[in-house]
């Protein structure tokens, strides 16, 4: 596999941004049209997404041949469908309801080559450039050492142990998610303007323990001001859920357009 740019962005002190392809989750030329206009990466949905195999090979071309690159969010740490997003060459996993170090340890063992982990060799995968990448220990090094473990932490219980996620070699850090959080305790439903403040104080945790741990966030930031918000309070990674983005363009537009029309 290519070095990680996701990595080599980060280390230059950038802060990189990029959509969560929820609501059409397998339109290459969705990924290609976002990446060209100047995001960082994609996220491919394998949980409400429920995008394929070939669905998440296509996102990735795509997403490459426009100088960018491909996450994937899965649903379960589930070693098999790991792999099977990894060998198309997406550059990191985001594990859905990350509840706490085990689930944390499995994501990391599913992801990285052995000793560290499990993943089963494929020297032919399209990620190893169909055996033309090199040598096959070059390619399980420059795996292990590129791709990327999120936990999506929205869940009360997944924050006592939240040190202990972060201990775990080989977890990159983690993905605030306010929205479910705020739904399993019965505060708030996703998508509002606000957050309960009692969800806040646990996003704050985990965002601040995530920084003090020398580590990566990801934030949600359903528009420019709440990006901006996000980097200023730490955030090195910026998520756009692609239907949020996408309703507030059609609804700018319409509502400009429709302001003048005659009636």
């Amino acid at each position: 596999m290519p070095v990680n740019p996701l990595r080599r962005k980060l280390a230059a002190g950038r802060t990189v941004i990029g959509p969560l392809l929820q609501e059409i989750p397998s339109s290459p030329e969705v990924a290609e049209f976002l990446v060209a206009a100047g995001f960082d990466y994609v996220i491919v949905d394998g949980e409400h997404g429920g995008a394929s195999t070939e669905a998440c090979r296509d996102l990735v071309r795509a997403a490459e041949a426009m100088g960018g690159c491909a996450l994937a969010r899965v649903p379960n740490a589930d070693p098999a469908r790991i792999l099977a997003y990894l060998d198309q060459g997406v550059q990191g996993i985001v594990l859905s309801h990350c509840r706490g170090a085990a689930e944390a340890e499995a994501l990391v063992r599913a992801v990285k080559y052995p000793p560290r982990g499990i993943r089963g060799a494929a020297s032919g995968s399209r990620a190893a450039r169909y055996g033309y990448s090199g040598p096959v220990r070059e390619h399980v090094l420059t795996s292990n050492a590129e791709t990327m473990c999120f936990g999506l932490i929205e869940d009360p219980e997944a924050v006592p142990q939240i040190k202990e996620m972060l201990a775990i070699d080989g977890f990159d850090g983690c993905f605030l998610g306010a929205g479910d959080m705020a739904l399993s305790l019965g505060l708030e439903y996703f998508g509002t303007p606000t957050t309960h403040p009692s969800v806040q104080a646990l996003i704050d945790q985990v965002r601040d323990e995530t920084l003090a741990a020398g580590k990566l966030v990801m934030a949600p930031a359903g528009s420019g001001e709440a990006a901006r918000a996000a980097i200023a309070q730490g955030a090195q990674f910026v998520v756009v859920q692609f239907g949020q983005f996408f309703r507030a363009a059609c609804n700018a537009y319409l509502r400009e357009a429709r302001a003048t029309a005659p009636a």
